[in-house]
């Protein structure tokens, strides 16, 4: 064969040469600085490159695949919904009652900023009929009682339940806190009196010559079965007419 035509045919044989894939190379950064992301590899049609006529390489130059960068990324808290207002906070007469919600909406993640503002919210509630309530006032005229006497004050206004012979008796479902006032005038003698709960003394009250007058008010948690009254201490004394008073009222 001719020389030349032995380097022609040579020429158009290496000019014709399919591609094929190089190795892939390695993975690249995470697309992401905190999370869940992609990062991708390549690979080069280089092994060997296609010549002239030559097939390129089948497929992709490009793979991904899912990657995590560090924690998870910050999210700031937003708040949900508010809840349905609670039950009022007292059986009688004006309370509170109160709603709450949650920062869940997203909740925060990571360094995000929790949610701005509170989490509970109150309004006021009325429940039910005015609360459970009595004045007691003695009649006119000077009343002795001796050391230790119950004074019993005849009722005169409002709810008489679970009020006999001057004591007051907490019944079932009337438990809460009282509002209780003593007032007091001596007649003849010095007057010492007392309130008590269950006995024991809450209150003393002292007047050192006639006619004088003291009086206190104090506000008392009370429960199903206990009793207030006022009694006469320490000496006999002489009280006068209607400036003696006892009253009750629950406050909630």
């Amino acid at each position: 064969m001719h020389k030349h035509t032995l380097i022609y045919l040579m020429f158009l044989i290496v000019q014709t040469v399919n591609g094929n894939w190089g190795p892939w190379n390695l993975y690249g950064q995470c697309s992401v600085t905190c999370g869940e992301g992609v990062e991708t590899r390549t690979r080069l049609c280089n092994d060997p490159a296609p010549v002239g006529d030559g097939a390129p390489c089948d497929g992709v130059d490009t793979s991904s695949a899912s990657c995590i960068n560090g924690e998870a990324c910050a999210v700031n808290g937003n708040w949900g919904p508010w809840n349905l207002n609670g039950h009022c906070s007292v059986t009688c007469g004006e309370g509170v009652e109160t709603r709450t919600r949650l920062c869940n909406d997203p909740a925060p993640v990571g360094d995000g900023a929790p949610c701005d503002g509170v989490d509970t919210s109150s309004a006021s509630c009325i429940n039910g009929e005015a609360c459970a309530a009595f004045t007691a006032t003695l009649p006119g005229g000077a009343h002795p009682y001796q050391n230790g006497g119950l004074i019993g004050y005849p009722i005169k206004l409002l709810d008489t339940r679970g009020y006999s012979n001057g004591i007051l008796t907490v019944l079932p479902g009337m438990g809460g806190v009282y509002s209780i006032s003593v007032t007091m005038m001596s007649g003849y003698v010095t007057g010492h009196t007392t309130l008590r709960k269950n006995g024991a003394i809450l209150v003393w009250l002292f007047t050192n010559k006639e006619y004088d007058m003291a009086s206190q008010t104090i506000n008392i948690q009370l429960v199903e079965g206990d009793r207030i009254w006022v009694q006469v201490n320490n000496q006999a004394s002489s009280l006068f007419d209607v400036y003696n008073t006892f009253s009750a009222v629950r406050i909630r």
